[in-house]
């Protein structure tokens, strides 16, 4: 019989050997008191973890601490999670920090995606207003009521539809069945007559493969990074809505650490959600060019097909978001959800749930 191993085992013993390299502290760090933990990141080979998450653990916190503090990160993906369950351990204290994609937690913790519903925005600068107006109340909500520390935010680009087989309108996939990554997703795939199926993002692409599934949702560069343009042939550029994430730390365990640690990585960390939202406003044009054969400078260009926005898709995605995706949101969220919702990003957006 196997032994399972726990999520804190498995990770002490994959962190052991990624320990960073002293470095000299710099004298306007000398005050910090020498701190190291452990940090689970997002998806390892995507541009989020990549160009952003590990060089900050590993070279700027270091850096700027003078080496006080020592980070030891790894993607979940490395760590053997499938990334729902991040949030939930977080929250427990199995783990200290991480980041993980809110929209993975929507069914169970509705407030996750409130601020990256189905059809709320259309760009990533929007996306960033509506962050902001969020905050305060979204990090009150997460201390009181799940335990944890809300530092910092992150977005993916544009989640647009990826399919094996032709379509021209979003219409067209009725009947088909979609990879779709949180509750508002599945609503929406749902409401033009798809079935919503839920799978971990690192077995999207041998399901498209072997046809067990039609479609799949997720970021325009990501898709490519993970070679979903092999199985997939056609590509709707329709922002379905953007992934956003967030860096979060177990309550208990941040009010251990030294108040001046505290107030380093809350400086830190802000300036890296600024970071990774700055570089999300490209890379939307960037996935498109690389998957539809244009210059890509993240790799060879693929071939896929662009299927070109209809007015009817933008008139589906608006009545969807009013007639479906809100309603559903309210029902899962309850009553007084709804109302944080309304004087918060509703008014943000002149949107009213309940009107």
């Amino acid at each position: 019989m196997k032994r399972l191993i726990p999520a804190s085992a498995l990770c002490a013993a994959l962190f052991a050997a990624a320990l960073p390299a002293a470095v000299t502290p710099a004298s306007a760090q000398t005050a910090l008191p020498a701190t190291s933990f452990n940090v689970v990141g997002s998806i390892g080979n995507l541009s989020m973890y990549v160009n952003r998450e590990a060089p900050f653990w590993t070279k700027t916190v270091l850096e700027q601490s003078g080496g006080q503090i020592k980070a030891q990160v790894k993607p979940f993906t490395e760590l053997g999670f499938k990334g729902p369950e991040i949030f939930r351990l977080v929250s427990a204290g199995t783990l200290q920090f991480a980041t993980t994609v809110l929209n993975y937690n929507s069914g169970e913790v509705p407030m996750n995606e409130a601020a990256d519903l189905v059809g709320l925005v259309g760009s990533v600068e929007e996306l960033q207003k509506v962050v902001s107006t969020f905050r305060p109340t979204y990090a009150k909500f997460l201390e009181e009521k799940h335990g944890l520390k809300l530092l910092g935010f992150g977005t993916y680009q544009a989640q647009v539809i990826y399919c094996r087989d032709a379509f021209t309108k979003v219409a067209d996939l009725k009947g088909r069945k979609v990879r779709a990554s949180g509750a508002s997703q599945q609503a929406f795939v749902g409401h033009i007559g798809g079935s919503p199926i839920n799978l971990a993002f690192a077995e999207v692409q041998p399901a498209l493969a072997s046809g067990v599934i039609d479609c799949a949702i997720t970021g325009a560069l990501s898709g490519y990074k993970a070679k979903w343009h092999e199985s997939a042939k056609f590509v709707s550029p329709m922002p379905i809505n953007f992934g956003l994430a967030a860096q979060l730390a177990n309550l208990r365990w941040w009010n251990t650490l030294d108040p001046k640690v505290q107030a380093f990585l809350e400086k830190q960390l802000r300036m890296l959600e600024d970071s990774i939202f700055e570089q999300a406003k490209t890379e939307t044009q960037t996935g498109l060019d690389c998957n539809t054969g244009k210059a890509c400078s993240e790799g060879q260009p693929a071939a896929m097909t662009l299927v070109a926005v209809t007015p009817e898709d933008e008139t589906l995605r608006k009545q969807a978001l009013t007639s479906v995706i809100l309603p559903a949101f309210a029902q899962r969220c309850g009553a007084e959800c709804v109302k944080t919702w309304n004087e918060t990003i509703g008014a943000s957006l002149s949107l009213k749930i309940g009107q």
